[in-house]
């Protein structure tokens, strides 16, 4: 590509390998109208779909613009990455495309769209790669902390070359830990990056990574716009400046590589229920750090916290009447938490404040006020349906949910409340768990399903994912809760509308 500017300065754009750069380009070049039917061609004549979410990942990174807030650009396709890629795995053959047109179609939508693209990302062609590690990443975290982001894109550039994945989130978290009450992508945003890497390949690291750091070197705002009204600024701004708590509850409790294993084990499973019950009791989710650093100060391992957190907010999430199709943070956070207990290189501290925190992320302590619902049926409510029978309930459930749509709303989409369609189809759910059925099936069908909604920029994606994953990981029986949110959340968002591609998508493969 030839240089931008003539002179002196010489400016390159980004560019991949022919093949790499060819694919990439169908994603951004490709008209809004035609990216369905174009990616099905390309899917039919033996284009793998996972190349097709890669090329999607570099696309919406290097040729949207990060929005105001939270919505566009980069942000949710990229932390959807990961999510497609295990939907993808879990539906095999015969659906295995759906996710993957999805996410293609999302990136194309927003490299499209004028608020976000076209955008360029410029190559760096005078960066000074005679430095030692360690400088690097102390010039990406001097350039987060002083509001850079120029600077922390080269220094991210020359870090993805020098340092592990681990200790360049080490050096993220400064930021991202405290912003996390103003606003949960601060923390989340960064994490799930580096899980799509992972499942694309960090040779891309710095494409995926340097739009994190712009997002992370903003000023964050301080007056009400977009979804944040004044009263959610106020809010978050004031939790920020009571991070300094969180740390003096790591210092309160003792907490400490010599009095808190990372690693679980069988010997914790009644302390893990005992806090599991704690936390999924809770009125005001946002006092909950005091109980996670008492647990935590009295030997519960990083790893025990986090199950019992997960259980718990399993719990609070079934407890919660919510119809917010964007309200998947309880699962979502937990599961980048784990995420990062096991990542080299981060500092405990920093882990022990990571779950301390949890309650105060913005999309989670803000759900007091739907907690109306009993998150389990009395044992004599239960049925002995058998299993095709009750799979063949719950999608004909989900599938008869009256879906709100998110551009004609009655109320805030954060009042929204879900419908008694919604609770008899987690009450179905959880007769098939705790029945014995095979919840692989289960998880399956609401993985089919959630394919057909788009208008959440993937939340519902990330959610299926992180269900799944903390339904593995967690003990039986108290692991049920995951299994019955990934229903109750596939019937919130599943009948979201509009459905931009869905319709289209089922009648070209049809075709």
């Amino acid at each position: 590509m030839p240089p931008i500017l003539e002179g002196k300065l010489m400016v390159r754009l980004v560019e991949f390998d022919a093949a790499t750069e060819e694919l990439v380009r169908f994603v951004e070049e490709t008209p809004r109208a035609d990216i369905i039917d174009a990616t099905i061609a390309r899917v039919k004549a033996g284009e793998n779909p996972k190349a097709l979410v890669r090329a999607a990942a570099l696309a919406v990174s290097r040729s949207s613009e990060l929005p105001a807030d939270h919505h566009g650009g980069p942000i949710h396709p990229i932390a959807g990455i990961h999510a497609v890629m295990g939907m993808i795995d879990r539906l095999g053959d015969d659906h295995s495309q759906l996710p993957a047109l999805q996410c293609v179609a999302l990136a194309n939508k927003h490299v499209h769209m004028p608020s976000m693209g076209p955008a360029a990302m410029v190559q760096f062609d005078d960066l000074k790669r005679d430095v030692e590690k360690d400088r690097v990443l102390d010039r990406l975290e001097k350039a987060l902390t002083d509001r850079e982001p120029r600077l922390a894109e080269r220094a991210m550039t020359l870090a993805c070359e020098k340092a592990a994945p681990g200790e360049i989130m080490n050096r993220l978290l400064t930021v991202s830990l405290p912003r996390n009450s103003l606003d949960d992508h601060y923390f989340l945003y960064p994490l799930y990056a580096m899980r799509a890497l992972d499942k694309i390949g960090w040779e891309w690291g710095p494409i995926l990574l340097r739009p994190v750091v712009r997002y992370l070197s903003r000023h964050a705002s301080f007056d009400a716009f977009g979804e944040f009204d004044e009263e959610a600024i106020v809010d978050g701004i004031a939790f920020y400046k009571r991070f300094p708590e969180l740390e003096e509850l790591v210092e309160t409790y003792g907490l400490n590589e010599d009095t808190v294993p990372e690693k679980t084990g069988a010997h914790e499973t009644e302390a893990i229920a005992a806090l599991a019950d704690r936390v999924g009791a809770v009125t005001t989710i946002s006092e909950m750090p005091q109980m996670v650093a008492k647990a935590l100060g009295s030997g519960l391992s990083l790893e025990g916290t986090c199950e019992a957190l997960s259980i718990g907010g399993g719990r609070i999430f079934l407890r919660s009447h919510t119809a917010n199709p964007f309200d998947v943070h309880i699962h979502t956070g937990i599961a980048a938490r784990r995420y990062l207990i096991g990542l080299p290189g981060i500092d405990f501290r920093k882990k022990c404040i990571a779950l301390i925190g949890w309650a105060w992320s913005y999309e989670i302590r803000y759900l007091d006020h739907t907690l109306q619902w009993s998150w389990e049926s009395v044992a004599n409510e239960l049925s002995a349906e058998p299993a095709d029978v009750l799979l063949e309930r719950i999608e004909a459930g989900i599938l008869g949910v009256d879906g709100y749509d998110v551009t004609n709303l009655p109320v805030a989409i954060n009042l929204l409340v879900a419908t008694d369609s919604v609770r008899d189809v987690v009450r179905l759910a959880e007769f098939y768990v705790k029945a014995g059925h095979d919840v692989d099936d289960l998880l399956r069908l609401t993985t089919r399903l959630i394919c057909r909604e788009d208008a959440s920029e993937m939340h519902a994606y990330k959610l299926q994912q992180a269900a799944f994953e903390e339904y593995q990981v967690c003990r039986d029986p108290l692991n049920w809760v995951h299994a019955v949110s990934a229903v109750k959340q596939c019937a919130v968002a599943a009948p979201t509308l509009p459905q931009r591609f869905y319709p289209e998508i089922v009648q070209r493969l049809a075709a």
